[in-house]
């Protein structure tokens, strides 16, 4: 691959004069042809950059610099943004920064220009700073070591090899923690994941026990329930059914309630196994935020002799048998 003098790189226009067996392998030698002229090509956009060039104190720009520059300003126009604001930018990152001096021309002010836009608008400083730490030139001579690029991919692979090292440099990665979670940090984090699946469970239930007891309001017959519920909800087991509408019933309205006990404690409070005073003294707690469980709710109701809970369950099953 050739080269100007001082290592710098052809620019596009002598990239498509060039042909080189090993870098067109194939291909035949281009032909020839007129520049094309395009909407940007006017002698009021080419004024315009000139201006822009000799406030910045910018070395002379050849055609190719000059064709970006005045493309950028019309395309500005042509979008809303700001274009000469770009073309500012772009002479600001490769002009101060250090190192970048000989990088005022093709394919380095395009792979420029190209990060100067919406990604990084308001960090002008950083990006300008950020150059200090990308040699353009660099970039080139690298590719060209390789000796893997086609002289035709040269502009396309440093305007991607630009943004991705100010991206790198602007939006570094997240770091990891800086420590594992101990062992009780990690217990507790289980007991909450535990908590708040329960809670997923009892509202689900709550939510089917209050369309159970809407249903059941409105057909009174066990037969025709039993028929409505396993049409509607697909469920049948009996004895489910008439839990969910028993603890809706009671606790649909008192999420102090529900939403701070398990459904097992919830369907032994509900079950009319358990007192009424002793009903009274777990919703308490409860509504304290202490947490009661359904094996100490069968205990009270032990100790003051009162039916076990499957007794209760087979007494409810019995009761809407017939559904």
């Amino acid at each position: 691959m050739d080269a100007r003098p001082g290592g710098l790189p052809l620019s596009s226009t002598e990239i498509d004069r060039v042909y080189d067996e090993d870098d067109y392998e194939g291909d035949v030698a281009p032909e020839t042809r007129e520049p094309v002229k395009n909407k940007w090509h006017t002698d009021e956009l080419a004024n315009e950059v000139r201006e822009i060039l000799a406030a910045l104190e910018a070395p002379p720009a050849d055609g190719e610099v000059m064709d970006t520059f005045q493309r950028t300003i019309f395309r500005g126009r042509q979008f809303g943004v700001d274009g000469r604001g770009r073309v500012v930018l772009t002479c600001r990152c490769i002009l101060e920064s250090e190192g970048n001096e000989d990088a005022f021309r093709e394919p380095f002010v395009s792979a420029v220009a190209g990060v100067c836009g919406d990604e990084f608008a308001g960090r002008e400083l950083e990006l300008i700073e950020a150059f200090d730490r990308i040699n353009l030139v660099g970039i080139f001579e690298t590719m060209r070591a390789l000796e893997y690029f086609r002289l035709s991919d040269v502009p396309s692979v440093v305007s991607a090899v630009v943004r991705n090292k100010v991206r790198r440099l602007l939006s570094p990665p997240s770091l990891p923690a800086a420590s594992k979670k101990g062992r009780q940090e990690r217990k507790e984090e289980a007991k909450r994941e535990r908590r708040a699946l329960i809670s997923r469970v009892v509202e689900r239930k709550i939510e089917l026990g209050r369309k159970l007891a809407a249903l059941r309001d409105a057909i009174p017959g066990n037969k025709q329930f039993g028929w409505a519920v396993r049409k509607q909800f697909d469920i049948d087991d009996s004895s489910d059914v008439t839990e969910m509408m028993r603890v809706a019933r009671l606790y649909g309205d008192r999420p102090e309630i529900f939403c701070n006990a398990s459904w097992h404690a919830l369907t032994e409070l509900a079950s009319s196994a358990t007192s009424e005073g002793e009903r009274r003294k777990f919703e308490t707690r409860i509504s304290a935020g202490e947490r009661v469980n359904g094996a100490e709710i069968i205990r009270a109701r032990a100790t003051i002799g009162v039916r076990t809970p499957r007794s209760a369950r087979d007494e409810r099953a019995n009761h809407i048998g017939g559904s």
